[in-house]
């Protein structure tokens, strides 16, 4: 296919609500109106990121990971300073297998302190990669773990104690997949990494006239979270992704700092959700939209056999852009509808049908001892603290405390944590160290894409929601986990509270 007729074709399709509705501003107008500027892209390739599975070394897959500064060129006649691992911006995948033993050396090559964590991983307290576990410029942390998790889509990204959000804004993150390719095959799951098992990893990001990455933590941007209109898939905007088969897996990860995405296919075509954060769902679920918060991942199987060009869309007003006050100022330059991804399968070969109905059965959690119920109040404090940018964000009450542990859990039980939200703006909420089920909204029955395992979810304005989770296997008195919004600047400003598990 022509790349004029792809064009034609694909990105001028519309589907009602999910048409594209925005138009290029220049450069002098989006600058007076929004603080940076919007560059426009020509179509670019699907950007593949590097694989890394370790070295086998004495029994243990061993990676060695360097945190690095460089230039990357984002912008097609500029470069931009950014920070990555193993790379100039962003970072490889890293996989690995359930059962193995890995070990990964991270050598911080910044001129910074930095933290490197492993979201969704159940592992010991001292190799999580939170703010207690710093590393300093020119220093080696060594994390070692067993993986216990079951086949999923995590991720590893900067968790440094009040820098988390600029860090990962700059780059300092990437996908993390613990696979199992038999089971796959198995199931009819389509699992060959770049052929028709695709990461697809979803960011927003501003630039200034320079070129620079624009990242300016002001009142508006830490309460609702920094927000950029170019959006990015693995590091790259505007690209054309050609799978290779007409059944393509994708790894959706929204690695954004504050944006919640609402994806669709601009045909409204159908797809198969086939795993949450945590893994395989129990059924196959078909769905024309799926809506994701910051840090939460999607499985999903796309037939393109009729191999029509399609766009991946995020559609306007879902997220804090569009609540309240929230929505003043830039931010309804910012709550657009974004083409994401453009999918060309023109030449891509034939793909047996999905036919399995059945993938795996999940623990059954309904009788299980609930050892203790509690409280989790997200809150934001509108008064002169967070006028002036001095805090405001916690939970139940209390900032993050490097020196306090807010909660003591008891290893090998289940707990109930009901998380409520009386502030004006949604919250994903994180919980290290633990997959958890969402129990219910408000009484109410969790969203399709949330009957799988998790390790964040969305606690929307003024709702409560219920979570049941084992609290692992793993004791230490002394070094806590954490728990927090993952709106990286909520984070930062002190919507984060540390637990240990005795």
């Amino acid at each position: 296919m022509k790349r004029r007729d792809f064009l034609r074709q694909g990105l001028g399709m519309t589907s009602g609500l999910i048409a594209a509705t925005h138009s290029p501003l220049t450069l002098a107008q989006t600058i007076s109106q929004t603080g940076f500027s919007k560059p426009i892209f020509n179509l670019n390739d699907f950007n593949l990121p590097t694989i890394e599975e370790g070295q086998t070394i004495q029994g243990k897959q061993v990676f060695k990971l360097r945190l690095q500064q460089g230039q990357t060129r984002i912008l097609a006649d500029t470069t931009t300073e950014t920070i990555g691992i193993n790379q100039d911006f962003l970072a490889p995948v890293l996989r690995m297998k359930k059962g193995q033993t890995v070990k990964m050396e991270v050598t911080n090559n910044l001129n910074e302190t930095a933290a490197l964590h492993w979201h969704g991983m159940v592992l010991p307290a001292t190799e999580d990669g939170g703010p207690h576990q710093a590393i300093q410029p020119g220093k080696t942390w060594v994390a070692e773990w067993k993986i216990l998790n079951e086949p999923s889509t995590l991720f590893y990204h900067s968790h440094t104690h009040n820098q988390t959000g600029q860090q990962v804004w700059r780059g300092l993150g990437g996908q993390m997949q613990i696979v199992d390719e038999d089971r796959d095959a198995d199931l009819g799951i389509p699992h060959q990494y770049g052929i028709d098992d695709y990461p697809v990893i979803l960011m927003d990001r501003a630039f200034d006239e320079s070129g620079e990455f624009y990242y300016n933590n002001t009142r508006m941007n830490k309460m609702r979270g920094m927000h950029g209109d170019v959006m990015l898939v693995n590091g790259v905007a505007n690209s054309v992704l050609k799978p290779k088969k007409t059944l393509v897996r994708l790894r959706l990860h929204n690695a954004s700092n504050a944006r919640f995405y609402h994806l669709a296919f601009s045909d409204n075509r159908p797809f198969q959700l086939i795993a949450s954060d945590g893994g395989l769902l129990e059924k196959p679920t078909t769905l024309r939209q799926i809506r994701l918060a910051p840090a939460e991942r999607a499985e999903i199987l796309v037939d393109l056999s009729d191999r029509n060009p399609i766009t991946l869309r995020s559609i306007k007003g879902y997220g804090n852009l569009s609540m309240g006050m929230m929505g003043g100022g830039n931010a309804r330059y910012l709550d657009q509808n974004f083409d994401l991804l453009h999918i060309d399968s023109s030449q891509s070969e034939r793909s047996s049908a999905f036919k399995t109905t059945q993938l795996i059965t999940l623990p059954d959690w309904s009788k299980v001892q609930v050892a203790q119920t509690r409280r989790m109040s997200l809150e934001m404090q509108m008064g002169p603290r967070m006028m002036f940018g001095s805090g405001g964000f916690t939970i139940n009450g209390q900032a993050m405390d490097m020196d306090v542990i807010n909660e003591v859990t008891h290893a090998n039980t289940f707990e109930v944590w009901e998380l409520q939200n009386p502030s004006m703006m949604h919250h994903p909420f994180h919980v290290h160290n633990t997959q958890f089920r969402v129990l219910d909204r408000d009484g109410k029955a969790p969203y399709p894409w949330e009957n799988g395992f998790k390790d964040t979810v969305t606690v929307h304005a003024d709702e409560k929601v219920r979570i049941l989770f084992p609290t692992g296997p793993y004791k230490d008195s002394k070094i806590p986990y954490m728990y927090h919004c993952h709106i990286l600047e909520h984070e930062d400003a002190g919507m984060m509270g540390q637990f240990t598990v005795t």
